[in-house]
């Protein structure tokens, strides 16, 4: 009687973790058919993505929504060979609270329907700038600006950086114009270090502004630079101001212009 007890305990339990469904990421844990199962926060304008285990091979093939989420959320679904990854994009607006969803994993002889949810939570992501928030350097050489970007959610969170200085005072190139401002995606639960690069073309004081917008807020720094003149900046400076000088004079203003080259 008891040998008989014992097998059937061991059939269930055998049988229960046959049928059970295992997420990895973001939480590792295992998911209940029948209740709710939490699945991690997420910031607004950000990315959950879960990982769920195919386990056995073939019992799972793939994945489906079984119920929509919210209006403005998106997702797509990613098979490989040992999980089944789904992303879920959260919209810049979206209320801070629990939504309630479900998937349907396809297999080839049972589909299972898995109810999940996940938490829209706000200020959990934070942005600061480094105690320096004045360099001095030289005119076209690069001065470095530090801001310490913090995720404190489940999912990968965007960050989009941008200043107010022009375009050729953050690009390498001089005559570079492109658009400044960049997004930075910080993993979950992780902190990032990103640097603002900037060369200033002019002499003197340059105070501007970095802006970063995160979740469905911005927060805006202010910094400054103190460039120095050098003599390969004060001869370049005739090369800008050409149109405006007297064309009895170009000749002398051509050769400055020629020595600004040569001279670093």
């Amino acid at each position: 009687m008891f040998k008989k007890a014992f097998i059937l305990v061991l059939i269930l339990l055998f049988s229960a973790s046959v049928f059970s469904v295992r997420l990895i990421d973001p939480l590792s844990k295992e998911l209940s058919l029948s209740e709710s199962n939490f699945v991690g926060t997420a910031a607004p304008n950000s990315t959950l993505e879960l990982i769920i285990s195919k386990e056995l091979v073939d019992k799972y093939e793939s994945l489906e929504l079984d119920s929509s989420l919210p209006v403005g959320f998106d997702y797509r679904v990613l098979v490989e060979k040992e999980s089944i990854k789904l992303f879920i994009s959260v919209p810049w607006n979206a209320l801070a609270q629990k939504h309630e969803f479900s998937v349907r994993l396809l297999g080839p002889s049972k589909d299972d329907v898995v109810p999940l949810n996940f938490e829209v939570v706000k200020g959990a992501l934070a942005v600061s700038p480094s105690d320096i928030s004045i360099v001095t350097t030289s005119v076209n050489s690069k001065a470095s600006y530090k801001l310490f970007l913090v995720n404190n959610t489940d999912s990968d969170a965007s960050f989009s950086i941008s200043t107010d200085l022009p375009g050729n005072w953050i690009n390498s190139g001089p005559l570079d114009m492109k658009e400044v401002s960049k997004e930075v995606i910080v993993p979950r639960r992780s902190n990032a270090t990103e640097s603002i690069v900037v060369y200033p073309r002019l002499q003197g004081v340059k105070k501007f502004n970095v802006e970063v917008v995160y979740e469905d807020t911005s927060s805006v720094f202010s910094f400054a630079i103190d460039a120095k003149p050098t003599l390969k900046s004060k001869l370049e400076s005739v090369i800008y101001g050409t149109p405006f000088f007297s064309f009895s004079l170009l000749p002398s203003y051509f050769v400055n212009g020629l020595l600004s080259f040569y001279v670093n």
